[in-house]
């Protein structure tokens, strides 16, 4: 009978990672609990569970392993496996940290890292897209995250960017990529191209952005653009609450800051009836509404600071 070894622990997980089957993950986690746990097994066991979508079983073994790590190379990998699982987490804060302490290691896995941080500074936006910027532009061949990048920095100021998003895209022959280019545009032309390919793609999420933003050039558009949303089924998101919010300020018909508000609650953004409920106060139940603002704006701010 074969003995349980390392060896066979890896080779049933990299089966797994070939043909997807969780039998052969279930085998090499088997085996692994069967081995003295070292640096190398329970490395192995991180990923193991990482792979079963569970990050928090993984950071155990990995902070295990982390105790064990001797060198450089070593602590990277495993730092970085972190940074998988934080990243998985959705908690883009400390992946960020890990994914720095990672790439100030001369390691195997540094360029693997720097790819991540880019992703992860990207999600984060802000102050950090120009991190983002930096490490992407420093690759040879253009890639879609400096294409998106770009045109996020051309919406929050850097208006010229999203002419280098679309080359990008062209280079990359992605038709998506480059109607969100085309969308940053203040030129009609370009935002009618970009409502075209669109429609050409089936991207009825994107037909609606399109018409949106035409919409600031012929009004009549924003109606289409909510039936688009709905009929894509984002009906309930954050654009819907854009849309819909545009259209109270554009005609100050209070429906549409209500319909605008269940929807709000229906998808827990407190930022946005925060403001909702301020801007309700001005014209009924001011005192009650400011409560609600005040309510919504607490909130908002205890989920940020527990992030």
């Amino acid at each position: 009978m074969k003995r349980n070894t390392l060896d066979e622990a890896k080779f049933l997980y990299d089966k797994f990672k070939k043909s997807g089957n969780v039998e052969y993950l279930d085998s090499s986690i088997k085996i692994l609990n069967s081995l003295k746990k070292d640096l190398n097994s329970l490395n192995l066991l991180g990923l193991c569970y990482l792979d079963k979508e569970d990050p928090d079983k993984a950071l155990e073994y990995f902070d295990q392993a982390y105790k064990l790590a001797k060198d450089d190379e070593s602590k990277g990998v495993i730092l970085f496996n972190k940074a998988l699982c934080f990243f998985k987490k959705k908690n883009y804060v400390e992946t960020y940290e890990i994914l720095k302490q990672v790439v100030s290691l001369r390691t195997s896995v540094r360029a693997h890292a720097n790819r991540l941080l880019a992703k992860v500074c990207i999600v984060r936006g802000g102050k950090y897209l120009n991190e983002a910027r930096s490490i992407l532009e420093s690759y040879d061949e253009p890639n879609e995250d400096l294409a998106l990048v770009y045109i996020l920095l051309s919406r929050s100021g850097e208006k010229d960017l999203y002419k280098k998003a679309i080359d990008i895209a062209k280079v990359l022959k992605n038709d998506k990529l480059l109607a969100e280019a085309l969308l940053s545009s203040d030129e009609i032309s370009d935002l009618e191209e970009s409502l075209e390919i669109f429609r050409k793609i089936g991207d009825v999420s994107g037909e609606a952005k399109a018409l949106f933003a035409l919409s600031s050039k012929k009004p009549e558009l924003i109606y289409e653009a909510i039936q688009k949303l709905e009929e894509s089924g984002k009906g309930e998101s954050a654009e819907t609450l854009q849309l819909l919010f545009e259209m109270y300020k554009r005609t100050n018909i209070l429906d549409f800051l209500k319909r605008a508000i269940e929807i709000a609650k229906k998808i827990d953004n407190k930022l946005f009836l925060a403001r909702a409920y301020a801007e309700l106060s001005l014209h009924e139940n001011e005192i009650e509404n400011l409560r609600k603002a005040v309510k919504y704006y607490e909130k908002y701010i205890e989920s940020w600071q527990n992030k």
